[in-house]
């Protein structure tokens, strides 16, 4: 039967239909997400070369593995930016100006997480952990070295650790090829968020 979508639906990558307002977890598909991820580019698309949202939520994820953390939270730090597949990402300094002016944004952000969370079976509010949000913003920093022209220097929040504690200039960010490969094409960031979701809930 031919669906004709409201005017807050979404099409996804496998014909669905998602409400952007009101989203049913049965209309949220792992593969529409990790498409959808994988062809969105981060900081606006201003960055030097295309680097998605799929390969940072595996680095994030990869980041907490590093910190010790257990298979859970990193499964939750995979999906952190799951509601940027239907939403689309928001450059940081925008995100501050939209909550400035309302909570509109952060409501539709928070029912997509609900949903999403039910689909996955991952409980919404570990996306929103400190230790997430520790690792969330290491890689901004480390991102923002790679690929933006200031490097993150001087950016609110770059003389402090993950763990907010003040350094003298820019933190050292010392990545590894096994967690952070620097800007790969939409395929193989799509492959490697599906891997590591499969790796993660085996």
């Amino acid at each position: 039967m031919t669906h004709t979508p409201t005017s807050f639906e979404v099409e996804t990558f496998t014909g669905r239909y998602v409400d952007t307002n009101l989203p049913d977890p049965e209309t949220i598909k792992l593969e529409d997400i990790a498409h959808a991820l994988s062809q969105i580019c981060r900081y606006g698309g201003h960055c030097s070369k295309f680097y998605s949202v799929a390969e940072h939520a595996v680095a994030v994820s990869k980041r907490l593995e590093r910190r010790g953390c257990g298979a859970v939270l990193q499964l939750a730090g995979l999906h952190h930016d799951d509601a940027e597949a239907y939403l689309g990402d928001i450059p940081r300094p925008l995100k501050g100006l939209l909550r400035s002016m309302g909570s509109a944004y952060d409501n539709l952000s928070m029912r997509m997480d609900d949903a999403i969370g039910v689909s996955l079976g991952i409980d919404p509010a570990s996306f929103h952990l400190r230790e997430i949000k520790d690792a969330d913003n290491w890689m901004l920093f480390v991102e923002a070295k790679h690929f933006l022209p200031s490097g993150g220097i001087n950016w609110s929040g770059s003389q402090l650790d993950d763990w907010g504690v003040r350094q003298d200039g820019l933190p050292k960010r010392i990545v590894t090829p096994d967690y952070f490969q620097g800007g790969v094409d939409p395929l193989t960031a799509k492959q490697m968020f599906l891997s590591r979701h499969r790796e993660l809930t085996a």
